[in-house]
């Protein structure tokens, strides 16, 4: 087995792609009788085991990020706490402050939320490198060219600082795990990182009280033209993504004989 199939047990940046079926055709062994073939080929199944669990936790997490968004107005008022259940954005963290969520709700809910997705995120870096970014990348699609190259850049000079600043940001969680950052360390930064935004914003949010209740009661007054805005907007970046997901170009099918 040659070398860049063997790192494909624990894929790393820079190592082409290449299917367990695909290492298993071109290997010299029988898996059935050889107890390496066998062992490479158990190895490979947790990994995709895990691999549809990371997956179906940030399809999951996406989904609950579109449900809060869409209701956002009316469950700011109602119930904040499962309003930063379904999403913890910077927004909804500041609203949620003066529409009366109480400061350990405000700092469990919102911590645990964003953890979950920061480490599924960083996982997906770790155990799938270039394809777990590539694959992220492909499904946030916000940020430019641009952006993602200083994005790494930042990754590769100052990781830490980077999950310190943006702990909500997926795709940072994913390239300091591409980078091999230790789980300690992630958890580390991350934890302070989380610390840190959610007491600014608390502040900010008791600073600008006033401001924030004048806008809270415009939304509570008209919630649920909100809702169909915000379920229209949603559409709309759906058939986008479909849209950009869709191959520019169909191979041609052979003509049939005569």
């Amino acid at each position: 087995m040659d070398e860049c199939a063997e790192r494909q047990l624990r894929p790393r940046a820079g190592c082409p792609y290449v299917t367990v079926d695909r290492i298993v055709d071109e290997a010299p062994l029988d898996p059935i009788t050889d107890p390496t073939a066998a062992a490479e080929l158990e190895a490979s199944s947790g990994r995709d085991k895990r691999l549809a669990l990371l997956i179906g936790g940030f399809v999951a997490l996406v989904a609950c990020t579109q449900l809060g968004a869409i209701f956002f107005a009316p469950l700011v008022r109602r119930s904040p706490e499962l309003l930063l259940g379904l999403t913890s954005r910077m927004r909804h963290l500041l609203f949620a402050v003066p529409a009366g969520i109480n400061p350990i709700s405000y700092s469990v809910i919102g911590f645990v939320r964003l953890s979950i997705a920061a480490w599924i995120c960083f996982l997906l870096g770790t155990n799938y490198g270039d394809r777990g970014v590539a694959w992220l990348e492909k499904q946030v699609q916000g940020d430019t060219p641009a952006t993602f190259r200083w994005l790494q850049r930042m990754a590769d000079k100052a990781g830490p600082a980077l999950v310190f600043f943006m702990p909500g940001s997926n795709i940072v969680c994913v390239l300091v795990g591409q980078r091999q950052m230790t789980r300690r360390r992630f958890g580390t930064w991350l934890s302070l990182g989380l610390v840190f935004r959610l007491a600014w914003l608390w502040v900010a949010a008791r600073l600008f009280d006033s401001e924030l209740k004048t806008v809270l009661e415009y939304i509570e007054k008209y919630q649920w033209w909100l809702v169909a805005a915000f379920f229209l907007i949603s559409v709309l970046q759906s058939a986008r993504k479909a849209a950009k997901n869709q191959p520019t170009s169909r191979p041609k099918l052979p003509k049939p004989p005569g």
